[in-house]
């Protein structure tokens, strides 16, 4: 399922000063998600990577061009295109299939077909177990796990991933970054992932978007020249890392010098990335 993002721009408007003013999120971008691929989307803080995700699924509307599912422009949420959010959305009250099938249930379908199609993809998370469990009995990793499987029981076409990985420990991150690339593989999804973990990416992608610093562009479109299943401690993919992490670094540091204005000196800042980067071996 090809994506194409055509002379895509958006901006917003919000108050400073107590003045209303309208700034840029993302200048005209152009650019296709192959279809069956992972493409991940990094950069730093405010450069538009949610933006582009939210204009995707269809919950922002651009200001100019136009985004292209399948030859199909999008101008609405729709379930060929499901999202997965940094906080799982899970109706406390519901059971873990009840919430696999509330989707589902949206869609008209029966009441034995939505259960086994839950309990299906509840199977594909390891989760079927804990199939009559509430929400709260279940760890952060496992809430995400329940998250993925209501998004993939719709079968869409795209499944779209806004850091959902960002609020959990190393441990279970680790995890669930093999759990995603075994379902990738299975259900051959396209998957467009939006990160701020550049190790994850590396790791996890077929391609990654780099994006420039407020107002938001592309900096350049990488190939990881890795076949999957990919080691974590290998080598290569560290210093592949360690580059990609140099290439945003310029545009971390601007961003950093806009908001910290006269306070922003890089020769005597710490020697760390700002929270929206993750250097080489850190966080993963």
């Amino acid at each position: 399922m090809e994506i194409n993002f055509n002379n895509v721009s958006k901006s917003f408007v919000r108050k400073r000063n107590g003045q209303e003013e309208r700034f840029v999120a993302l200048r005209p971008t152009t650019f296709t998600v192959r279809s069956g691929e992972f493409f991940s989307i990094i950069g730093p803080s405010g450069c538009g990577k949610s933006t582009l995700l939210n204009l995707l699924a269809g919950l922002e509307t651009a200001d100019q061009g136009s985004v292209e599912v399948d030859g199909r422009r999008v101008d609405h949420p729709g379930s060929d295109r499901t999202v997965v959010f940094q906080e799982h959305g899970l109706m406390p009250w519901m059971t873990v299939s009840r919430n696999v099938e509330y989707g589902l249930k949206l869609k008209g379908i029966g009441a034995q077909e939505r259960r086994e199609t839950a309990m299906q993809y509840l199977r594909m998370v390891h989760l079927s177990r804990f199939a009559d469990a509430l929400p709260h009995q279940l760890s952060g990793g496992m809430r995400q796990r329940v998250a993925i499987a209501r998004s993939l029981a719709l079968q869409p076409s795209v499944l779209l991933m806004d850091e959902p990985f960002s609020a959990l420990d190393a441990q279970t991150r680790d995890l669930l970054h093999d759990e995603l690339q075994r379902i990738w593989a299975e259900t051959k999804t396209t998957i467009v992932f939006v990160t701020h973990n550049i190790r994850e990416a590396a790791y996890l992608s077929d391609r990654i978007l780099t994006m420039t610093g407020p107002p938001g562009g592309i900096k350049r479109i990488v190939n990881v020249p890795f076949a999957h299943p990919r080691a974590k401690s290998s080598p290569e993919l560290s210093t592949f890392t360690a580059e990609l992490h140099q290439e945003i670094k310029d545009e971390v540091d601007r961003v950093a010098m806009q908001e910290l204005d006269a306070d922003w000196n890089p020769l005597t800042s710490p020697k760390r990335p700002p929270r929206d980067v993750v250097a080489p071996g850190e966080g993963i």
